[in-house]
């Protein structure tokens, strides 16, 4: 019989990659419920049409196929904060602010991998600047929560960019715009004379970033970016200012955010404010939000075997005092599982060790138990009170 092979775009997680995954979900419960999130469980599937209206360029990885029943193409997602947007606007009720939160797989043709697993939090209904910083916090929150340290948030605004290419001719803005996004420091320097804004991808300062936006007459921007910076600092969150920032998902309208991690050599997380995104889906309010990209974590987590309660291996003349009680132990709320393979003692508790039980349970009789907690050392103990004791 001949084995199937993998899909040049598929990738096929072990079993301690998906407990890592779980415990990115179990994580994103526990931190973004404790900052009053609810969650969300996001459609899977949006129309084509509109989802090229909200995302642009960024549409194009969108994996289409075609409604057979009314023959209207329909993408499958590829960006989760479009979701939420399109089900919020759904909802009978709104009581603003919405805190929303969600995990999940995206699915895009651009990556080496067609399927990225995300967790993210959105806020929607919120316009002034401290949404954003409870984002980003929570964001920070969740990272450190997962174990992960030395994390660097880098704060930008997508208007700095933007407001500087509306003074280039037309011809010179998509060549400026990918100068930007590179870091071409030498062809900025060229069409901006060597002057303040060909400097802009190199200051970091924070000082520094806030006089150079006074500067160059950007003070809306300066004054979200200087209130933000006061709102993270409270907070405790290491953070740098990226003036040069720009984004390839079009719906952005205000402050970005990404985290870095020195391992990694690419955000580990992001997101920012998008105030006109709801108009794709024929409603109108602000809204901001980030997402934490779980497959750029896992390098970084560290596996932690999945402990269990007890492993029950019946010896007993019948074999039916196992069952029993397996049953009253899950009934008492411990995870339990049974031996099942006919197949000598010791392999059994040598399995049972190594799939992280923290106890086998060796039923010898109706009245007694042998209790191990290592492959060797065990006590014996009738079943009555062995029961009472868990």
């Amino acid at each position: 019989m001949t084995k199937p092979t993998l899909l040049p775009f598929e990738r096929i997680l072990t079993v301690p990659e998906s407990n890592l995954i779980k415990r990115s979900i179990l994580t994103a419960m526990e931190v973004f419920e404790r900052w009053g999130y609810n969650y969300i469980k996001l459609p899977a599937f949006d129309h084509y049409e509109v989802h090229v209206k909200a995302l642009g360029s960024k549409s194009s990885g969108t994996i289409v196929f075609k409604d057979t029943q009314e023959g209207e193409l329909i993408g499958l997602r590829s960006d989760f904060t479009t979701q939420v947007v399109r089900s919020v606007s759904f909802f009978k009720v709104w009581h603003f602010p919405l805190r929303l939160y969600y995990f999940g797989t995206l699915f895009s043709s651009e990556n080496n991998t067609w399927e990225r697993f995300q967790v993210g939090l959105e806020l929607i209904g919120v316009k002034n600047v401290e949404g954003d910083a409870e984002v980003i916090s929570a964001t920070a929150e969740y990272i450190k929560t997962l174990g992960i340290k030395g994390v660097v948030a880098t704060i930008g605004h997508v208007n700095i960019v933007r407001k500087l290419l509306e003074n280039l001719k037309d011809e010179l803005r998509d060549e400026v715009r990918e100068a930007f996004r590179e870091r071409n420091l030498s062809l900025l320097r060229e069409i901006f004379d060597n002057g303040l804004i060909s400097r802009l991808p190199l200051i970091q300062g924070k000082e520094e970033a806030l006089r150079v936006l006074s500067e160059l007459g950007l003070e809306e921007e300066r004054v979200e970016l200087e209130e933000l910076g006061r709102h993270l600092e409270e907070a405790g969150i290491d953070f740098i200012y990226d003036l040069s920032e720009v984004r390839d998902f079009p719906y952005y309208t205000g402050v970005v955010f990404e985290f870095f991690h020195p391992n990694i050599g690419s955000p580990i997380a992001g997101g920012g404010r998008y105030d006109t995104l709801s108009q794709a889906y024929g409603e109108s309010f602000p809204a901001t939000g980030g997402s934490v990209y779980i497959d750029k974590l896992l390098p970084l987590l560290k596996p932690k075997p999945e402990e269990k309660d007890f492993f029950v291996i019946d010896l007993s003349h019948k074999k039916k005092f196992g069952f029993k009680v397996a049953s009253l132990l899950r009934s008492k709320g411990y995870k339990v599982g049974r031996d099942i393979v006919r197949r000598a003692l010791e392999h059994s508790l040598d399995y049972a060790f190594s799939e992280g039980y923290k106890k086998v349970v060796v039923v010898t009789d109706e009245k007694d138990v042998k209790v191990y907690t290592t492959v060797k050392d065990y006590y014996l103990v009738s079943l009555e009170e062995f029961l009472k004791l868990v």
